[in-house]
């Protein structure tokens, strides 16, 4: 079947589109503008893209303006409109048809699709995604602009991994302040730090895969910049902004602009038809060959386009009520900066209050200070008013890792950290309030393959994966347009637990965990062994003495995430020694679990030390990936790459250091300039290790539950009908959830492809379950 390859130019990222650009396999690219061409012919070309399979790049982004543009020509026609208008002289009458057509149901579906960004994400250009930088700690001052210089030459990346950088031939590596844990800046040493700023947009690939010369680049021929709308990524419509008369900035008063450039810029058109070119010479190129038209991730990239211009239904008048309770939540405490540290400083001495001259008063310093707020649903499930626990709320709290004085009771400033912590919390609530009462609707964007584990994320301003999980809010979220709809939808049941007991192996585990037993209440056992796995449960949720189930709650995270012995010192606050025979007993018990951590180790391990701490180090190659249950690889080229170079100038350093022979004290150890600076070295070179080896764990855990969640939400697209059609269903997937707005007349099928396509993994994962209901109030009813 011919392909279509596609692009589109937009005013702004939420306002309309201004230019389509496609080609039909090898055919001439066509570059159509819907604002100077009669209305009936752009909804006649979209009529036309859904039959074809779709191969673009971002076509979430893409499917959202199409999905978009379309409902808004057609509401214009319901709103008398006629289709020989041509939209340019009609821009309110559009910004109108805009804010309604979310409303119609419409919903444009192509045959199939597939989307090269998504591709490249998975496999070849894995490595361009977003990273965390790697730091060479605490090099003595003397040393810095040695090891600077001979890390550059060691250890050269192509530039692509720092094409955003503002100077594209400065140094890879840089050199910058050191600073203690407090923050305090050390004047003796330095740390030299290599920051990625990779670029992984569709001309960076161009030009890398293609080799492509004489790229044109958004920023050399985009509309002047005075010119570009005001805009709100969870309100994607011009009256979220303005009113006819009185746009505010929004798109209707500055398209006339937008239109005529991309009609009449020769280099604008140069870079649209480009974008298609440049589609097209990536998906035949060899390293995009197991590119698949119809995945999973090319095919909810439209449908996360689609549903997001849908949007969701949400109750605004609940949303207003609950306004006025966070907003006067948030006067329970200071929340700015210099009111903080004032109002925390009156219960803390002269030494305490330094933590805020080195460290602010961000919310990971309050952590510290007021420990963490954990939430666990408690057993009377909000049932019983008078439960002694949650008093009837259904959610218990508590808190851990918090400052205490000298005779161990909580520090005053804890009760205060937390509070102000509550009251940040808060203000973020008013603020998705703020943004659902502009929208009027909750518009979800989504990023399908938005982390190196194959997981969604959020973005366009609202983050749906970051909203409160607390039945109060969720309640808020109706999601359906009744009556037409009806809410469907559920959540996989102690989903990493299950996905865990399949990446152990381990009959005893798994027949614990199908008796009913908590795994957090186990590892507490574990952990406490003077305690019994009935204690455990029993101090769940205690205000007073210790609640050792959630210490082995917070055990099992570091476990399942290629955690050691130093991950539950840190975590717990116990000594290193019961953590360590902590993770004895739990191996012991479960032999599958040693073996599986085992094995992460023997992949990524890469320098061992047969000798013991203190010995020589060896070099074994590491795995370059390693994969999910499901086969999604997360690949370690970069690391491994990085990693040797730092081992081998830690193992032989170029001689001339050696005849530096200042001392310096680190980390409480009297060492030459060059053998702290080899230390520096190892430290990093082993800290990097650590963040493989741990990344491989949660990998084989959250990217099997992505994928899993994936493939169910795909099978639930594929009830909605392929061309133009009245939504069937809406899904919306946010961690392990999924809900879903659907016609009622499909309830029974939906339900029953679902249970189907989850049955599907159980050869995979054997405890697999989803709890799924009908028929919901809301998103808090599942």
């Amino acid at each position: 079947m011919p392909l279509l390859y596609e692009d589109v130019e937009s005013c702004g990222f939420h306002g309309l589109a201004v230019l389509l650009q496609y080609a039909i396999d090898d055919g001439e690219v066509i570059l159509f503008e819907p604002w100077r061409n009669p209305v009936k012919k752009t909804l006649e070309l979209i009529e036309q893209w859904v039959q074809y399979p779709i191969i673009g790049f971002n076509l979430a982004f893409d499917w959202f303006h199409i999905n978009k543009l379309y409902t808004t020509f057609v509401q214009y026609l319901k709103n008398g409109g006629k289709g020989e208008d041509t939209p340019y002289h009609n821009v309110e009458a559009m910004a109108v048809a805009e804010e309604q057509a979310r409303f119609l149901n419409i919903c444009v579906k192509p045959s199939s699709a597939l989307d090269i960004m998504l591709y490249a994400r998975k496999g070849p250009y894995q490595s361009l995604m977003s990273r965390d930088d790697i730091r060479v700690k605490r090099v003595p001052n003397i040393m810095a602009d040695r090891l600077q210089s001979e890390l550059e030459n060691r250890v050269s990346l192509d530039g692509i991994y720092f094409k955003r950088r503002k100077d594209q031939f400065a140094p890879q590596w840089n050199v910058y302040d050191s600073t203690d844990k407090n923050g305090n800046i050390d004047p003796e040493f330095k740390d030299i730090v290599l920051k990625f700023k990779p670029e992984a947009g569709l001309k960076a690939l161009a030009e890398y895969v293609l080799k492509a010369k004489d790229i044109l680049r958004m920023g050399d021929v985009e509309v002047d910049p005075k010119f570009r709308p005001v805009e709100l990524g969870h309100a994607p419509f011009a009256r979220a902004v303005g009113r006819p008369g009185r746009w505010n900035g929004a798109w209707p008063e500055v398209i006339d602009q937008h239109i005529l450039h991309w009609a009449f810029n020769r280099e604008a058109r140069r870079y649209a038809s480009n974008d298609v070119v440049y589609v097209r010479g990536l998906h035949k190129h060899p390293n995009f060959a197991g590119a698949t038209i119809g995945d999973d991730d090319s095919i909810l990239a439209t449908m996360v386009g689609s549903v997001r211009w849908r949007g969701f239904a949400v109750n605004i008048e609940r949303i207003a009520k609950q306004r006025i309770s966070a907003v006067e939540r948030t006067t329970q405490a200071p929340t700015a900066p210099t009111a903080v540290n004032r109002w925390l400083g009156e219960v803390m001495d002269a030494d305490e209050a330094m933590i805020f001259k080195s460290e602010g008063t961000a919310d990971k310093v309050l952590l510290k200070i007021g420990g963490t707020i954990l939430e666990d649903d408690c057993d009377c499930k909000g049932n019983d008013k008078g439960c002694s626990k949650c008093g009837g709320s259904g959610s218990i709290e508590s808190f851990v890792d918090y400052w205490e004085t000298e005779n161990g009771d909580p520090h005053p400033a804890a009760e205060r950290a937390r509070a102000v912590r509550k009251a940040r919390k808060a203000q973020k609530e008013r603020e998705l309030y703020d943004k659902l009462i502009e929208a009027r609707r909750f518009h979800a964007s989504f990023i399908v393959i938005g982390t190196l584990s194959d997981r969604m994320s959020g973005t366009d301003g609202l983050n749906p994966q970051g909203i409160i999980s607390s039945k109060y809010v969720r309640s808020c979220f109706t999601l359906a347009d009744r009556p037409k709809e009806q809410l469907d939808g559920g959540d996989f049941a102690s989903f990493e637990v299950c996905i865990s007991a399949a990446v152990y192996d381990d009959k005893g585990f798994e027949n614990d965990i199908k008796s009913g037993k908590k795994i957090h209440a186990l590892f507490g056992e574990a952990i406490f062994p003077d305690q019994t796995y009935e204690s455990i449960m029993a101090s769940k949720g205690t205000r007073s003495g210790r609640d050792f189930y959630t210490d082995g709650k917070r055990g099992v995270f570091g476990l399942n995430y290629g955690g050691n012995a130093d991950t539950l010192v840190n975590r717990l606050g116990i000594s290193k020694d019961v953590a360590e025979e902590a993770f004895v007993r739990f191996e012991k018990r479960y032999p599958g679990v040693k073996r599986a951590r085992q094995r992460i180790i023997d992949m990524f391990c890469s320098m061992r030390q047969p000798g013991g701490i203190g010995t020589q180090v060896e070099w074994h190659e590491p795995a370059e990936k390693i994969e999910s249950l499901l086969g999604f690889p997360r690949y370690f080229t970069l690391e491994n790459q990085i990693c040797k170079a730092l081992y081998a100038l830690a193992q032989n350093p170029p001689k001339e250091w050696r005849e530096v022979k200042t001392k310096v004290v680190r980390r409480d150890r009297t060492q030459t300039a060059s053998g702290a600076c080899q230390s520096a070295l190892y430290g990093a070179a082993f800290g990097l290790q650590g963040q493989c080896m741990r990344a491989a764990a949660n990998h084989v855990i959250q990217s099997t539950g992505a994928g899993i969640t994936k493939a169910v939400q795909r099978e639930i697209w594929e009830l909605q009908p392929i061309g133009i059609h009245e939504f069937v269903v809406a899904p919306l997937n946010i961690h392990d959830e999924i809900m879903v707005a659907c016609d009622p007349k499909i309830s029974d099928t939906l339900t029953q492809v679902v249970s189907k396509k989850v049955e599907e993994f159980r050869p995979i994962v054997p405890l697999i379950a989803i709890d799924w209901n009908s028929n919901l109030e809301s998103w808090a009813s599942k």
